[in-house]
C-alpha cells in the first residue's frame, strides 16, 4: 500500500471511530457532518469526498463495528458449523453490553420507521445472515440439518431471532447478565426442529440449560407492558 492510500485509509478509520463515538453520545440521527468533521480532524468537503453522504458514512461506521465484532468470534478447532453459530451468539452477547451506549443508540434508532432505518436494519440483518449462511451450509453438508433445509432463509430467520433478543436487551427487558442465555436459547429453539444427529442433542441441551433465563426475560417483558410496570 503506497503512502497516499495508507493516509486515506487512516483518515477513514479515524472518521469511522469518531462516528461510532458520536452515535454513542448523541444518537444516530443527531450526528451532523460538522460534528463528524470536527471529531475526525478533517473538513466537511473531505467527508463528502470520502463517503458521499452522511448516511453512507454512518452506515460505514455500523459496518466497521460489526466487522470488528465478528472478528472477535472464536473459531474452534472442531470446524463445526454449529459451534461457529454458538460462538457468534456468545460473542454478540458478550460484546454488545461492552458497547452499551452505542448498541442501544443503534437499536433505538432502528426501531423508528423510515427509509434510513429500513436500510440500516437490512444492513445489520444482512451482515449477521452472511456470517450464518456458511455455518449452516457446513451443518447441512455434515448431515446435521434436514436435507431439504436451504441455508439462506434459515440464516435470515436466525439473524432475526438474534436481532429480536438484542432489541429486548436495548429496552432493558433482558439484563446484561441474562443476554447470553436468552440469545443462546433463541438460537437453540430456532434450529432444534431442523437439526439432526449430534447437533440436535447439543441444541436440546443448550435450550434446556437456558430456558429459565429466557422465561425470566419474557416475564420482565410482560411486566413492562402492564400499566405501572417497570
Amino acid at each position: 500500500m503506497d503512502l497516499v492510500t495508507r493516509q486515506r485509509e487512516e483518515r477513514k478509520r479515524r472518521i469511522l471511530e469518531a462516528a461510532r463515538a458520536l452515535i454513542a453520545a448523541r444518537g444516530y440521527d443527531a450526528v451532523t457532518m460538522r460534528d463528524l468533521a470536527e471529531r475526525g480532524l478533517v473538513s466537511v468537503p473531505t467527508l463528502y469526498a470520502l463517503f458521499g453522504s452522511k448516511n453512507e458514512l454512518l452506515f460505514a461506521a455500523v459496518e466497521s463495528y460489526f466487522a470488528d465484532l465478528i472478528g472477535n468470534v472464536e473459531v474452534t478447532d472442531s470446524g463445526s458449523g454449529l459451534q461457529r453459530i454458538i460462538s457468534l451468539a456468545e460473542t454478540l452477547s458478550r460484546e454488545t453490553p461492552r458497547h452499551a451506549a452505542y448498541s442501544r443508540s443503534l437499536v433505538n434508532f432502528m426501531g423508528d420507521a423510515s427509509e434510513t432505518t429500513g436500510g440500516l436494519n437490512a444492513l445489520v440483518l444482512g451482515r449477521l445472515a452472511a456470517e450464518l449462511i456458511g455455518a449452516l451450509q457446513e451443518m447441512r453438508e455434515a448431515r446435521q440439518l434436514a436435507a431439504w433445509v436451504e441455508p439462506r432463509p434459515l440464516a435470515e430467520r436466525l439473524a432475526g431471532q438474534i436481532s429480536i433478543t438484542t432489541f429486548a436487551w436495548a429496552l432493558h427487558q433482558v439484563s446484561d447478565e441474562g443476554l447470553r442465555g436468552t440469545m443462546l436459547y433463541g438460537v437453540a429453539v430456532t434450529l432444534l426442529g431442523l437439526a439432526r444427529g449430534q447437533a440436535a442433542k447439543e441444541l436440546e441441551a443448550l435450550a434446556r440449560e437456558h430456558q429459565e433465563e429466557a422465561s425470566r426475560a419474557v416475564s420482565l417483558k410482560v411486566q413492562a407492558t402492564r400499566p405501572g410496570g417497570r
